[in-house]
């Protein structure tokens, strides 16, 4: 600690250093003032100055006994003594450090500005490693509209394989050997039909590599005996043992695509594209002309080169019953998930209405459309999709509530006979006669249903409700008892049992 007086000095900000001083040092400060205690008299005034805190500076030797010892600390202080107002040559300097009032050049972030372009550019194995994590479909899409891109998934094609293996994973079967990486993503993910080009055909048939709507399809296509009336070499000759080289696919009676084939039922049918066909039948017109008929080297080339067609077309039949059934996995888990966000969304909008004030219960909140509209959305819930939710919520529930008052303010319309019937219609007769149960009860003819009618009827039911009346034409003459009938016809004539 230094003990000074008549001092004042300022700190400058000092830069920061990203590097670490090559040599340990200390600062040795002068705060004494300018002028000495006699006016007049000068003083040599000794600067700041760095003294180096390492024996392997030169200069900062330890003192030694003897001459020599002597003589290498003199030279040491001479180092660090000034001459005059001029001081010596820092240690600093000796060893080649920049001083510390030096400003260090940092490298500053790159400026991102709309229409300047950089200097230079990335690297392209950067763009090798930030392309490998892309979804498939999504360098399918850059490499329609980026010129850049389209370069470097030309020219780097297995960036479509590591791309497949990061978003997929293992469960999705690799492309065969007649397909390429890219070819094999623009069929999964590429948009439009490949014969007319509808922008909204998504059908990939995976027998026959194809994307195409349903007209193209069944335009492009024929029966298995059509195919074979075309299997015909140059000369006109059958050549229908080449079925087995063809890819094909079955469908069922109303031409809807089943899968790959052969068909193994007479239900379905199978199906081969006519292209498929052409393309072989020209294929083997070309490599077995100039050939003998019946020589042994014909019959050997024809094995092996049937061999190798035969084993193309298993695989693509491998490959397209592994893709079908994958597509077919990756939709059920995918409703299954709609499903489950669905139900979450219910759950979550139910605890959130409650919490309101006032709160909405949840036969309020299934009365809402918004809410209807809210639990089909398949995304998990989140606030964002609760605040958007609240406002309409808000609305429709107040706006319901102002309609059920209004109903209940409503007076009720009951009627004052008692019964459901309208006064008005039995004022003057029965809105209908029983002739048939006249009939059954005892013949009695149906009459008009007057006021002093429904006296006496009632007078005379209220006096005979121990009678039990039997109906004639009963099976079994098993009593019965009609109170209401009694009331509005009469009681029946007793007759006695037919027995």
């Amino acid at each position: 600690m230094v003990f000074a007086t008549n001092v004042a000095f300022t700190v400058n900000k000092q830069t920061p250093i990203t590097q670490r001083p090559a040599q340990a040092y200390a600062t040795v400060i002068n705060f004494r003032s300018s002028v000495g205690k006699r006016p007049g008299l000068e003083q040599k005034e000794a600067r700041s100055h760095h003294v180096p805190l390492s024996n392997c500076v030169p200069g900062s030797l330890k003192r030694k006994r003897g001459e020599k010892g002597k003589k290498e600390c003199d030279e040491a202080t001479n180092l660090t003594t000034p001459s005059g107002n001029v001081a010596t040559t820092s240690p600093n300097t000796a060893l080649g450090r920049p001083v510390l009032n030096q400003r260090w050049q940092q490298r500053k972030p790159t400026k991102l500005r709309k229409g300047r372009t950089f200097d230079k550019g990335v690297d392209q194995d950067c763009w090798f490693t930030i392309l490998s994590f892309a979804d498939p479909a999504q360098l399918l899409e850059m490499r329609s509209k980026i010129a850049s891109c389209y370069r470097l998934l030309r020219d780097f094609p297995m960036l479509w394989k590591h791309s497949r293996t990061f978003y997929y994973g293992g469960d999705m079967p690799g492309p065969p050997s007649e397909l390429t990486e890219f070819q094999f993503a623009h069929l999964r993910h590429g948009h439009g039909c490949m014969s007319c080009v509808a922008p909204k055909t998504r059908k990939t048939y995976w027998a026959f590599l194809r994307r195409m709507c349903k007209a193209c399809l069944m335009s492009k296509v024929i029966k298995e005996y059509e195919a074979m009336n075309l299997l015909r070499d140059a000369n006109g000759q059958d050549i229908s043992f080449l079925y087995k080289c063809l890819p094909s696919g079955i469908f069922d009676s109303w031409d809807n695509f089943g899968g790959v084939g052969p068909a193994s039922t007479h239900a379905m049918k199978t199906m081969y594209l006519q292209s498929d066909v052409e393309k072989l039948v020209a294929e083997y017109i070309k490599d077995s002309e100039g050939r003998a008929a019946d020589s042994e080297e014909t019959r050997n080339w024809l094995a092996t080169w049937l061999s190798a067609k035969i084993k193309v077309v298993e695989e693509r039949h491998a490959f397209a019953k592994k893709m079908e059934l994958w597509e077919e996995s990756t939709r059920s888990s995918r409703s299954f998930e709609h499903q489950e966000n669905k139900s979450a969304r219910q759950v979550f909008f139910k605890e959130q209405a409650l919490k309101l004030t006032p709160p909405i219960t949840a036969k309020e909140l299934e009365s809402c459309p918004s809410y209807k509209r809210a639990i089909v959305i398949p995304k998990a819930p989140n606030n964002t999709s609760w605040d958007l939710l609240k406002p309409k919520l808000v609305k429709e529930a107040a706006e319901l509530a102002a309609k059920g008052k209004m109903e209940e303010s409503r007076p009720p319309t009951a009627s004052t006979s008692g019964i459901s019937t309208p006064s008005s219609s039995i004022d003057g007769q029965l809105p209908y006669t029983h002739s048939y149960l006249d009939k059954i009860l005892g013949g009695q003819e149906s009459r008009p249903f007057t006021s002093s009618t429904s006296a006496s009827t009632s007078a005379s039911t209220s006096a005979s409700t121990s009678d039990v009346h039997i109906l004639p034409n009963s099976t079994f003459g098993q009593p019965y008892a009609h109170p209401y009938l009694d009331m509005v016809l009469g009681p029946p004539p007793q007759r006695s049992h037919p027995f």
